[in-house]
């Protein structure tokens, strides 16, 4: 099943009608922030073309919701409410679905906050009030259930992140089975948003870069295996590796034990981006093609480039796809995705985060 979530940027700016269905003259120049008029094709667009069983915006006001539910209806019907009132006002973390897919059994929209059932009350430090849409999931291919929160963490507050993460981490303890948490957390790696919810900071142990001699010693030995020809590995230390064997390098073997004990799945929440099956980390007998790492950048937030505000602030990593309770969850793939192209228009200034579980 395949999940993304995606900052769409709400439409607060001058040139906003804050209305749907709106249109914009196109611009000689698409660099900088552009209207929500001229973004949501793109937006849009997006979502089609990876064709996400569920994401989850964050961001949207009202009429940019109505206006993805008009370009995404074909496919798609969507659960949320908006932050101030839990109704249709203010900023909204709406959760989009496949509905052959998939059926809501509930939903519900929690304030991070100490009064979390209270519209529109704000929590510790926090500038905004925020949320997190929480919806009870099935899967009508199997009956399965899950439960997926779409959350919008505050970008000032550091008590407030915290005392999210920790709300969450409380309210999802009793939760049977698998959770997903994705959203605009606003917490870096080393905040303690994220690290609360996570229970520390991670490592790239499974980026492409720096597993390249691994990889293709892995490579080699899946060739060898396949054909029964010997091949050898790479290094000063290179060895002859038959297709009955299988060569370890120390730091292969640190990195297999830390792939066997990181994280406590009942109790923490775990990057799914750090949990990407891959090469080096499959289990034995899986027979499923695997990335070699996260694909794309690994910082989500962007800016909209020269001129905006926001640009010292960026690049940072604060968009977040992660799991509890996922002992029988495979991340097949991750990827972070391009929210600029050679027009130089900006359709966020965020950027999507994908990943696909299986399960």
């Amino acid at each position: 099943m395949k999940f993304m979530t995606f900052n769409i940027r709400h439409d607060h700016g001058p040139q906003s009608l804050r209305e749907s269905f709106t249109s914009a003259e196109v611009p000689e120049s698409l660099a900088g922030e552009q209207p929500w008029a001229i973004r949501k094709w793109k937006v849009a667009d997006t979502v089609l073309l990876w064709s996400p069983d569920i994401v989850g915006f964050q961001e949207p006001e009202h009429h940019q919701v109505i206006d993805l539910q008009s370009l995404l209806h074909d496919e798609y019907d969507w659960v949320g409410a908006g932050r101030n009132d839990g109704n249709e006002d203010g900023e909204y973390c709406p959760v989009f679905y496949k509905r052959e897919l998939l059926k809501v059994n509930s939903w519900k929209t929690l304030w991070l906050s100490e009064a979390p059932e209270t519209p529109g009350s704000k929590g510790w430090d926090a500038s905004h009030p925020r949320i997190a849409n929480w919806v009870e999931f099935e899967r009508k291919s199997d009956g399965s259930k899950f439960t997926l929160l779409n959350a919008h963490f505050d970008h000032q507050g550091v008590e407030s992140r915290r005392g999210a993460a920790q709300l969450i981490l409380e309210r999802v303890q009793a939760n049977p089975g698998l959770t997903v948490l994705m959203g605009d957390l606003n917490s870096p790696e080393d905040d303690p948003g994220y690290q609360t919810l996570t229970g520390g900071g991670d490592t790239d142990r499974n980026d492409t870069m720096h597993c390249l001699e691994e990889l293709n010693d892995r490579l080699k030995l899946d060739y060898a295996t396949k054909t029964g020809e010997p091949v050898r590995t790479s290094g000063p230390n290179a060895t002859m590796t038959l297709p009955t064997h299988r060569v370890m390098r120390p730091g292969q073997i640190l990195q297999n034990l830390r792939g066997n004990t990181d994280g406590n799945t009942d109790t923490t929440f775990v990057d799914t981006r750090y949990e990407l099956a891959t090469r080096l980390n499959k289990k034995p007998g899986d027979t499923h093609a695997t990335m070699s790492g996260p694909l794309g950048d690994k910082n989500t937030f962007t800016s909209f480039g020269p001129g905006d505000p926001d640009q010292g602030n960026a690049p940072r990593r604060l968009d977040y796809i992660m799991m509890m309770k996922h002992q029988n969850v495979t991340v097949r793939r991750f990827g972070v995705l391009s929210n600029i192209f050679d027009d130089n228009l900006y359709i966020s200034d965020h950027r999507p985060v994908v990943a696909e579980l299986e399960w």
